[in-house]
């Protein structure tokens, strides 16, 4: 018996020490926090920065405190992990997901959770990707499923630290399906049809970033429609909650019944994740891509927000940019190649994210 112990605990130490190095860049939206679960509770995974896109659903400070409260409910997290946010607007344009979603992502879909007496970093979010970067002694995995301003400030910031990146892994943009901008109760009427939410938000930052030459992996609609959670999925997931981790995503399902019974919530970024650690997920081809953002004078209201600062992060005029074509991804042989995931396995899918929740 205690060889069979001994072997047990030799191979979970093996597990542990080939662990990927990954950056999570974020807007702590609902599937953020799934995302954020498996990533700590998953073996192969080792998360060393969590940063804060605080240009997409959630704002800078709840989002900052939801994410050190997570990190207590799994007993693998040891150590503090650098928290930090970046800018609280895109690039350009004045795009913003809907007041009711970012009330939300702040809340934590009103699902109770003890706050943490972890630290945020101080810090811009570009300088602790940085930092993670050059402290790695192995190539790391950046995971970005929010807006992509921090990654392309980053960019700009230390476009020496490319060289780290083993993959980056996207969730964001439709290749050749529809876009999900618009939602009958929230943006009916919307002009555009081919964006996805990440993109649209900061398309000047997803340009940037398809320009950039990094390995990317792209989750974007084309394999994510294929992961719907239906009221089965939830059910399934209710049955076998036992860690605190699966009892509190349970808690959040309970919350969200209408958005699962509307039939229009999916697993974006906790695909994207699965994916980062596991690429056999995903099933692609190689595509080069970029991002439309035209400027305009008559802007789209509905998801505008005016208040923004009239500068941008580099001191230029922010511009308005047309609703319509915003985020829309354009095939543009001049781009870097990049992969685009095709197909998934949605049964393994939701199979494996209950057993690694519940580890």
């Amino acid at each position: 018996m205690k060889k069979y112990l001994l072997t047990a605990i030799l191979l979970s130490m093996s597990v542990f020490a080939n662990a990927k190095p990954i950056i999570f860049d974020n807007d702590m939206a609902i599937d953020d926090w799934a995302a954020l679960l498996y990533l700590l509770h998953h073996p192969k995974s080792e998360v060393i920065a969590i940063t804060i896109a605080a240009s997409g659903e959630s704002h800078c400070k709840p989002g900052l405190a939801n994410t050190n409260a997570l990190l207590n409910l799994s007993r693998k997290v040891k150590r503090d992990i650098p928290v930090a946010c970046g800018d609280d607007y895109p690039l350009d344009g004045y795009f913003v997901f809907p007041d009711a979603w970012r009330k939300d992502s702040d809340t934590l879909s009103g699902v109770w959770i003890k706050p943490s007496a972890r630290s945020a970093s101080a810090l811009h979010a570009a300088e602790i990707i940085h930092n993670a970067l050059i402290n790695a002694t192995e190539p790391v995995t950046l995971i970005a499923t929010g807006p992509l301003t921090n990654i392309a400030q980053w960019l700009e910031r230390y476009p020496q630290d490319k060289s780290k990146i083993d993959q980056l892994v996207i969730m964001g943009g439709a290749v050749d399906v529809p876009g999900n901008i618009i939602v009958p109760l929230f943006t009916k009427g919307h002009p555009n049809t081919t964006a996805e939410w990440n993109i649209f938000v900061d398309p000047l930052a997803a340009d940037k970033v398809f320009a950039a030459g990094l390995p990317i992996v792209l989750v974007g609609l084309d394999i994510t429609n294929s992961v719907r959670v239906t009221p089965e999925v939830a059910a399934d997931f209710k049955d076998s909650a036992k860690s605190k981790s699966a009892k509190f995503w349970d808690d959040v399902l309970d919350k969200n019944d209408w958005f699962i019974n509307s039939n229009e919530y999916y697993f974006w970024d906790t695909l994207s994740v699965m994916i980062a650690v596991e690429p056999e997920l995903c099933e692609g081809d190689m595509q080069s891509l970029r991002v439309a953002y035209q400027t305009t004078t008559t802007p789209w209201q509905q998801t505008t927000d005016n208040s923004m600062p009239a500068k941008r992060w580099d001191g230029k005029t922010r511009n308005h940019l047309d609703a319509k074509t915003a985020g829309t991804l354009v095939k543009d042989k001049s781009y870097p190649a990049i992969k685009v995931c095709r197909k998934t396995d949605p049964q393994k899918i939701f199979t494996e994210f209950r057993e690694v929740l519940n580890r």
